[in-house]
């Protein structure tokens, strides 16, 4: 890992935020109980994390199995932790209906929190964020594939879809605008560990069309992280603080991309989720965490823990 240079640019990821279900049922009243103590995203450059679940007191009830739905009084907390950004390209976004999506959105916009991956018609769904930070311009995008969530068309309301074809567009029509671009995919199977060859594919296809990093999420597990040509490969964070279900303590990990000079570093940082409160994990607690994740990584030909970065 290089010296920290004053204009390093630090990102951390993180993988499913919903504060909401058994987590309201814990926090109550309050809303930052997720982040008492945690300052990991107050002192890095740009935090973001996948928000899976609408933010409203309104809508209706989409039909399937699960809806979420977050307290708009909890919304504060996110700034406060310091998260900047946040993917909306999931299968939870559109629980509530359209209602749900467009408070969403309006709550995050007066809160200063940005947004990718969904949107009140296409153009929205699919514009990224762009960020300057230390000179730098960092571009993001966000986009889903699955079911749960209509695709946004037109004037129609939706998610950015997970196509190929509409990623490496978007890519092209941004890459010489940034000097590096996160591509951020909501995907996978719920509970496996590793990716199957259709994502590994798929995801090469997108660094080969000028991505910088895919970051996934959705799995609920941790999985691998594979170095691909200039790229990296994130192929999902698991869970981050997720109320979806009761169990409120387990362990799991930020992925960190440090930028400097012309290169990139990368790093996890292990977690641990105690009573809905997350903290960094050290010793050998942070030591099994990492060693889980290189393992899962080994099926990779290069990866964050076998490839040296440039300097």
């Amino acid at each position: 890992m290089p010296l920290q240079e004053p204009d390093t640019v630090i990102m951390r990821f993180a993988g499913d935020l919903l504060l909401a279900g058994h987590y309201e049922a814990a926090a109550q009243e309050s809303s930052g109980l997720a982040f008492e103590g945690f300052d990991l995203f107050r002192t890095d450059d740009i935090s973001m994390v996948n928000h899976e679940c609408a933010i409203t007191s309104r809508g209706r009830k989409v039909t399937k199995p699960y809806n979420f739905r977050m307290r708009p009084a909890y919304v504060e907390a996110l700034p406060r932790a310091g998260i900047d950004l946040v993917n909306l390209a999931n299968n939870h976004i559109y629980d509530y209906g359209r209602e749900g999506l467009f408070d969403t959105i309006s709550y995050l916009d007066s809160i200063g929190v940005l947004h990718v991956g969904a949107g009140r018609d296409q153009a929205e769904a699919r514009r990224p964020v762009v960020l300057r930070v230390k000179g730098r311009r960092v571009g993001f995008v966000g986009y889903y594939g699955g079911g749960e969530a209509p695709v946004a068309r037109g004037a129609v309301p939706g998610v950015a879809p997970r196509q190929i074809d509409v990623i490496i567009a978007d890519i092209r029509a941004l890459r010489d605008s940034v000097d590096y671009l996160v591509v951020t995919l909501h995907w996978g199977t719920e509970k496996e560990t590793l990716p199957d060859a259709g994502q590994r594919a798929f995801a090469r296809r997108i660094i080969d069309a000028g991505a910088d990093a895919v970051i996934g999420h959705h799995p609920h597990v941790l999985q691998g992280i594979e170095r691909y040509g200039e790229g990296v490969i994130v192929y999902s964070l698991g869970n981050f603080v997720f109320g979806g279900n009761s169990r409120e303590s387990y362990d799991t990990a930020l992925f960190e991309i440090r930028l400097f000079g012309t290169g990139a570093a990368f790093d996890v940082i292990p977690l641990r989720v105690q009573g809905w409160r997350v903290r960094p994990l050290d010793g050998e607690g942070g030591n099994r965490v990492r060693k889980t994740i290189e393992k899962l990584s080994s099926g990779f030909e290069n990866t964050i823990f076998t490839m040296k970065e440039k300097p």
